[in-house]
């Protein structure tokens, strides 16, 4: 099967100070397959939100290539840069981050529809599908950020994520800020997605729990390094290497 998401030997190096340099990513190698959810794992500072930022197109690469369905895109810019979004999207730790705070949770779902020259009323049916699609009721589309709760706001993120049919999602810690509850709620959504559109996921993550009961693999990073990869329950309850192990341990 071939991948829909590659990345060969990625690397970031940010300038720290006026003199010195830091590498926060130093030759990572992956793969994510169709219908598949890979789980990134590591401590604050391991470097995992940095390579989906990088993926996603938030941060330029410092050196390695990064390949969309066999595309190489690790520099597309304009036109080529708009129409890979049409295959990924992105959802972030804080879910209000995605809005604007002036504007309707249904204006921010129907953005992209509104760049793609979807008609309005088309636009308003659309939303609406999406949010009860999310589990939200569809007059939600008329309501504030500051109007529904974090669970509530991460799946309106969601839905607008989800509004031009991507085939990729990347979760960086999408709910790392909600209580245990309403992360449950979080990934039995993500879950019911994934079987109904037969989406993949790139989910970053530190809680090895969740990780271990969502995602098909894992890979561990530690300084910027994968340092052990497999099936969650091989690596979680058979780990090979010392800082994974370490990682375990401390949740045990």
């Amino acid at each position: 099967m071939e991948p829909l998401l590659e990345v060969r030997n990625l690397t970031k190096v940010f300038k720290k100070g006026s003199s010195g340099e830091f590498t926060a990513v130093n030759g990572v190698n992956f793969c994510l397959y169709p219908n598949e959810t890979l789980g990134i794992v590591g401590e604050s500072g391991s470097g995992k939100s940095t390579v989906a930022k990088m993926i996603a197109r938030l941060l330029e690469t410092s050196g390695g290539e990064i390949f969309l369905q066999g595309e190489d895109i690790t520099h597309a810019k304009g036109k080529a840069l708009r129409d890979i979004y049409r295959q990924f999207q992105m959802v972030f730790q804080s879910p209000a981050a995605s809005f604007d705070p002036r504007r309707t949770l249904g204006d921010g779902i129907g953005e992209s529809l509104k760049n793609s020259k979807t008609a309005k009323k088309e636009i308003k049916k659309r939303v609406r599908e999406l949010l009860v699609q999310c589990g939200l009721p569809e007059d939600y589309d008329k309501r504030y950020p500051h109007e529904v709760s974090g669970g509530e706001c991460q799946r309106a993120a969601i839905a607008r994520a989800l509004a031009i049919q991507p085939e990729i999602l990347i979760c960086d810690e999408a709910t790392s800020a909600l209580d245990v509850t309403v992360q449950k709620q979080i990934i039995e959504l993500l879950g019911k997605l994934k079987k109904e559109r037969g989406m993949s996921y790139l989910f970053i993550c530190h809680d090895l729990a969740l990780v271990q009961m969502f995602c098909d693999r894992v890979v561990v990073m530690k300084d910027g390094r994968i340092v052990e990869e497999g099936r969650p329950d091989e690596v979680i309850m058979h780990p090979k290497n010392d800082y994974t192990k370490n990682l375990v341990d401390a949740v045990l």
